[in-house]
């Protein structure tokens, strides 16, 4: 009979616009582990990879480095961010940047939202200098499931939005809480603090006939100087001794005579910059 389905909701049978992934270029800004575990998997589907990092990398498989950002977008089919949240990568694709995108070519950013002007992009792909985009991240994003959402690239055609859904898969949590527990278990246990956002990071082996201290304190200069100083002062053997700062906290990790541990404990304490101090074992 007659339909009463507007057009609009009609589905019709459609392949125009469909590329093939094999013989295309896949150009990877930041090539790190997850840019260099992507080179090697497009190779594998029959991809030609470029890549651009500021640090000279060695490449995997067959991939080419570029010198520049101009001269990745300019060739690339596809563009894969992977990069950090850094001052120098805020807005890194811009108007400017997506001017010397080839036409016709794709952006996927799973990296981190503020890498990408979406205004500008939106404007691309509006344009057809760019024929569409895959976005995981954004400059703002919800604080929870079922919150309102909104983005420049809301209602264009061939892009893709999702969720920010990497570390929100079931297995994600799985795997963060297990790498969660373990990371707090290893500070608790050694005093490790690697993928702490608040102390330095610090990974070291337990050391036989020793007592390890920890020793958190304002990152300002003397300190490990007047930590020294008081250690010496009493005679007090240095085994093994650490230091890592980042802008704000100092970490200090100081293996030391078993027999006087206690008394090296009171003694940094005392010392005026300090934050906490945690006798590990």
């Amino acid at each position: 009979g007659n339909s009463t389905v507007p057009d609009s909701l009609v589905y019709k049978w459609d392949a125009k616009g469909s590329y093939e992934l094999r013989g295309k270029t896949l150009g990877i800004i930041g090539y790190g582990n997850i840019g260099a575990q992507a080179s090697v998997l497009a190779e594998s589907m029959g991809m030609r990879v470029i890549f651009y990092d500021t640090v000279t990398k060695l490449p995997l498989g067959n991939a080419v480095p570029k010198k520049t950002l101009k001269d990745l977008v300019s060739e690339a089919d596809i563009i894969s961010l992977h990069v950090p949240e850094t001052k120098s990568t805020r807005n890194l694709i811009n108007k400017n940047v997506l001017k010397n995108f080839k036409k016709g070519s794709i952006l996927i950013n799973y990296a981190r939202g503020e890498v990408v002007d979406l205004d500008a992009l939106a404007t691309c792909i509006q344009e057809g200098q760019i024929a569409g985009a895959a976005i995981d991240v954004y400059p703002w994003e919800p604080e929870k499931n079922g919150d309102r959402f909104t983005t420049p690239l809301q209602g264009l055609p061939n892009v893709i939005l999702t969720p920010h859904i990497g570390g929100s898969t079931e297995e994600a949590q799985m795997n963060i809480g297990e790498d969660v527990s373990n990371k707090l278990f290893q500070y608790l246990e050694l005093g490790v603090s690697i993928g702490s956002h608040t102390v330095p990071p610090l990974s070291l082996p337990p050391q036989e006939g020793t007592h390890r201290i920890l020793h958190i304190h304002d990152n300002v200069p003397g300190v490990l100087s007047a930590i020294n100083t008081e250690l010496s002062n009493h005679k007090i053997n240095i085994v093994g001794q650490y230091l890592k700062t980042n802008e704000d906290i100092g970490y200090v990790v100081l293996d030391v005579d078993r027999k006087i541990s206690n008394t090296a404990l009171q003694l940094l304490k005392e010392i005026d910059e300090t934050i906490k101090v945690r006798l590990v074992y």
